[in-house]
């Protein structure tokens, strides 16, 4: 006799959402008659989606479903689904940090546009300018790989030894 595992409460809650984008794309191409239910349809749509983009998925399945949607009638696909779907492959097989981030290499690009780093009672501290769209660039490129704790590491490591001198 063939048993089969029942689906967690996280795998039905996903399914419901991916039978709900399903429901809204089959009303919009075959029932949606007007502009305006046309237009409803693909505001759901893009509700549903935007969703999905912040549900972690429960498994590898899910992301390969949010990969699929991502991709659809689109050559490049929303950042909100890139950044879900890098979330959940990094959860699902236990990497953190992006396995191509490159902590020092991120300080030296740092260095070069402008930001600066100190550590001050043993915290690791980034500064930039937040209004300097290439700070926010690479801030974002940090937090994208799940880098900061990295970069926090190198910036320790490379005050070592110099937090003690500026406290003397």
């Amino acid at each position: 006799m063939e048993t089969r595992n029942q689906p967690t409460p996280e795998q039905q809650a996903f399914a419901a959402l991916v039978e709900a984008y399903k429901a809204e794309r089959h009303f919009m191409a075959v029932e949606a008659d007007t502009d305006n239910e046309t237009d409803a349809s693909v505001a759901r749509l893009c509700n549903i989606e935007e969703i999905i983009w912040s549900t972690p998925a429960p498994d590898l399945f899910a992301v390969l479903t949010k990969f699929e949607i991502a991709n659809e009638n689109t050559d490049l696909p929303p950042t909100a689904a890139t950044a879900s779907i890098l979330a959940d492959l990094r959860r699902l097989s236990g990497v953190s940090v992006s396995p191509i981030f490159q902590p020092d290499l991120w300080l030296h690009e740092w260095e070069t546009k402008g930001g600066a780093y100190l550590v001050r009672n043993g915290e690791a501290l980034i500064c930039g300018d937040p209004t300097n769209e290439r700070h926010r660039s690479l801030t974002r490129r940090m937090e994208a790989a799940n880098g900061a704790a990295a970069v926090k590491a190198m910036v320790r490591q490379c005050c070592k030894g110099l937090e003690a001198e500026a406290e003397a």
